[in-house]
């Protein structure tokens, strides 16, 4: 093969990639991006109904100084261990936000439970808007007080993933 047929081909195989659905694709939905931080925050349980409610703040990357806010059911396995679902909002420092659908398990041993999520971010507004990807969140938690059937804890989450925008 010639090297002038060589390049001719190369040029049009790469201008084919660059034009196929794909490239598209990827380009629509950004590049991929590190999502690594912690929160600390105080969660609400309702031992009755599992509904839990957990407020929070910190500082993750690609969103800086964040607040947020998940709802979660939460159903215990057995007299230890748990499981839970729900949607997570992560509120940026410029107030631009991304969703996520929460999926997590874990162990209790009063007052302390640990727990590991792996979370599916679901879009966003502003810049997030569209924006994709998973991460997952390691989580402990430390009553702080218990009145009735609700409980209150102090929670920590360590969040390590990506995030496409």
């Amino acid at each position: 093969m010639s090297l002038r047929r060589f390049v001719f081909l190369t040029g049009l195989v790469l201008a084919l990639a660059a034009t196929s659905p794909s490239a598209a694709l990827a380009a629509a939905h950004g590049t991929d991006r590190p999502l690594t931080g912690t929160n600390t925050g105080t969660g609400t349980l309702n031992l009755d109904t599992g509904a839990q409610i957990v407020n929070f703040s910190g500082h993750l990357s690609h969103l800086g100084a964040d607040t947020g806010h998940a709802d979660l059911t939460l159903t215990f396995t057995s007299a230890s261990t748990f499981t839970y679902t729900g949607t997570r909002t992560f509120v940026a420092a410029n107030g631009d936000e991304v969703f996520s659908a929460v999926t997590g398990s874990g162990t209790s041993t009063p007052p302390t439970a640990e727990s590991t999520e792996t979370d599916t971010i679901t879009g966003g507004t502003g810049r997030f808007a569209g924006a994709t990807g998973t991460y997952t969140n390691a989580v402990s938690s430390v009553i702080v007080s218990v009145t009735g059937t609700t409980v209150t804890t102090r929670v920590t989450a360590t969040v390590q993933g990506q995030i496409s925008y």
